[in-house]
């Protein structure tokens, strides 16, 4: 009896591994999304943050979106394809004391797993991330 059963163990394990490596998947796709998120909040701050510091003469809407996306090239999980960073300076007119600095960071984040197989199934996710600061 025990000879019928010697290959049960090979097929349950050949039945339960494809659910278990899309358990799998699905755990390390979540974690890239929630770490590309933190990132895009990060960009969005240091640019800000960059933008709003008492300096003469304020620097341009260019040099902090440059910022911004000098951070996003260096740390996002994007593997070379940072096209999809989307940055948008909205400073105040003079950059006087006290007026607002609007600095918007978007990134179009893709499946790196799974790639074209799960962008059939639902678009690809857009992180945005907008901070906004006072102007020193």
């Amino acid at each position: 009896m025990w000879i019928k059963q010697a290959g049960a163990t090979a097929i349950e394990f050949a039945l339960v591994l494809p659910l278990y490596l899309l358990v799998i998947d699905g755990v390390l796709e979540l974690s890239m999304l929630m770490y590309d998120q933190c990132i895009v909040l990060n960009a969005a701050r240091e640019a800000a943050r960059t933008g709003v510091v008492l300096s003469d003469p304020k620097m341009s809407a260019t040099d902090i979106a440059a910022v911004a996306n000098t951070y996003a090239q260096q740390y996002l999980l994007s593997f070379g394809a940072t096209d999809a960073v989307n940055i948008s300076v909205t400073p105040s007119a003079d950059g006087s004391f006290q007026t607002p600095l609007n600095v918007t960071v978007s990134y179009t984040y893709t499946s790196l797993l799974a790639g074209n197989l799960l962008s059939a199934l639902h678009s690809p996710v857009l992180l945005t991330s907008s901070v906004t600061l006072l102007n020193e």
